[in-house]
């Protein structure tokens, strides 16, 4: 039986750099030179709810949020403090 070569193994420092991972985050066009970071949204205390819904009810509801431009929770809480203007006995 024949002795072993040493098998090879990966350095620390990369021999070869198109085997070595990129690290650094993509950049493109104007997003060459560093932004800013964007200033944090305040955000606004919600207590969480859910319900169950229709899936059709669900889907046009959701549809017509995005064509608005507004996000579901707002749309909800807009149309329950519409809901308890309209029937002051519930609240």
């Amino acid at each position: 039986m024949s002795t072993r070569r040493p098998r090879k193994t990966v350095s620390t420092t990369a021999s070869n750099a198109a085997l070595t991972p990129n690290t650094e985050q993509l950049r493109v066009g104007d997003e060459t030179a560093t932004r800013p970071p964007a200033p944090k949204e305040k955000k606004r205390d919600r207590a969480p709810f859910g319900s169950y819904l229709q899936p059709e009810l669900q889907r046009q509801f959701k549809a017509a949020c995005v064509l608005q431009g507004i996000e579901i929770q707002d749309a909800l809480e807009e149309a329950i403090k519409g809901w308890l203007a309209e029937n002051p006995s519930a609240s």
